[in-house]
């Protein structure tokens, strides 16, 4: 059965940043968000092949679990509007919105709600397909 490796990646004024626990020193960096994770995807591999520990804790393969910060999703997609999601979360828009910029810290109990409405709207998105006109 493949393992799953979670890879964080956060962002500062420049750039973004990857990392994962699970293999100690793999990081990487990036000026967009499919920068760093092409290049993180590189490195876990090269770490991978380099490591014969590795290798075998990964024989079976392995697939990708990405992390970000909560204010770092609408950076990265700022097309979802924030009360929007706030209304599919069931949550007050201010709060999702001091959430967002980091003024306030989501409780587990809330980020599992904002994870839901996030995944709701990608299965909505999934679901589209468009025809010509």
């Amino acid at each position: 059965m493949k393992k799953t490796i979670t890879v964080t990646i956060e962002r500062n004024e420049d750039a973004f940043f990857a990392y994962t626990a699970q293999i100690d020193g793999c990081t990487a960096g990036g000026f967009t968000f499919d920068e760093v994770k092409t290049n993180i995807e590189e490195m876990i591999g090269l770490c991978i092949d380099e490591d014969m520990s590795l290798a075998k804790e990964y024989s079976r393969g392995y697939r990708l679990n990405f992390e970000v910060d909560l204010g770092s999703v609408f950076k990265l997609l700022p097309e979802v509007n924030i009360s929007s999601l706030a209304k599919l979360a069931g949550m007050n828009p201010g709060l999702l919105r001091q959430y967002a910029s980091g003024a306030k810290r989501a409780s587990e109990e809330q980020a599992g709600k904002i994870n839901m409405a996030i995944s709701t709207l990608a299965n909505k998105l999934n679901s589209l397909r468009l025809t010509g006109w």
